[in-house]
């Protein structure tokens, strides 16, 4: 999408940047019977624009996971201001969903299709108590733990990897191989940061990793044995899949001339 970006003139294609806490909804994608942050936000653009939206995500969120930076974009025909959407809808939605910017886009842009990458932090805190006020966002893990092992390991993830054995049981995606471009664990006291980055994602793929890195940690798991799960392909032989709370979609990268808009 590099060079001249060039506009539809009779309808707008809208991109949205949206943060929520996820803890009350079961994830992004509407749903018949549960609530879900696309339903309510396209719900939401239908009673202001009067129309029935199309809202497309960059991706799916889990069921109670949280997202600082999702993208989602629509094309209208309304005549509101770009600059106006945030202001109309954030009246319209519960408190735990804003919209932080609205922006115009080129026709031929799409959040999902268009990314190049996404960038996801699972948070774990380390100590005896949880504060309370970290609940909604962090997996209490109260246990002794070799994080030098752990930190070894994550830097196995690096790269272009089969994460079968870290996507959903169950998962009947084919092509299981994805890039990570960087995986940083870092410690602040008692909490624990897993920042990955990569070209996409499966299904539990982050949650998975965070797991095993923390059997890794107990000494559960070997680091030898970390090391060849990839080529293993087989999900029972990696760890626990770590609980939705803890996990924060944090940003989605574009091209330089969509990043540039926003």
């Amino acid at each position: 999408m590099g060079g001249n970006l060039k506009f539809n003139s009779s309808k707008r294609n809208v991109l949205l940047v949206i943060a929520y806490d996820g803890t009350a909804y079961h994830g992004w994608q509407t749903q018949s019977a549960a609530p879900s942050i696309q339903g309510i936000v396209s719900a939401a653009l239908a009673e202001i624009t009067g129309e029935t939206v199309s809202l497309t995500g960059s991706g799916r969120t889990d069921a109670g996971t949280h997202a600082r930076g999702l993208v989602a974009n629509f094309f209208t025909e309304s005549k509101i201001p770009t600059d106006r959407f945030p202001f109309a809808l954030n009246g319209r939605l519960p408190r735990d969903i804003r919209i932080l910017s609205a922006h115009d886009v080129p026709e031929s842009f799409h959040a999902r299709k268009s990314a190049r990458s996404k960038i996801y932090r699972y948070q774990i805190y380390n100590g005896t108590i949880l504060p309370p006020h970290l609940l909604r966002e962090y997996f209490h893990f109260p246990y002794s733990l070799d994080f030098d092992r752990m930190s070894a390991a994550a830097w196995h993830f690096q790269g272009t990897h089969d994460f079968a054995s870290y996507a959903k049981t169950g998962s009947a995606v084919s092509n299981t191989v994805r890039h990570i471009f960087r995986c940083d664990l870092r410690r602040q006291g008692a909490r624990i940061y897993l920042t990955v980055e990569g070209n996409g994602f499966l299904h539990h793929m982050v949650r998975n990793m965070a797991g095993t890195l923390l059997e890794v940690g107990r000494g559960l798991i070997s680091l030898s044995d970390f090391v060849v799960l990839f080529g293993k392909r087989d999900r029972t032989q990696a760890g626990f899949t770590a609980p939705a709370n803890g996990l924060i979609l944090v940003k989605v990268r574009y091209c330089r001339d969509i990043s540039q808009v926003f």
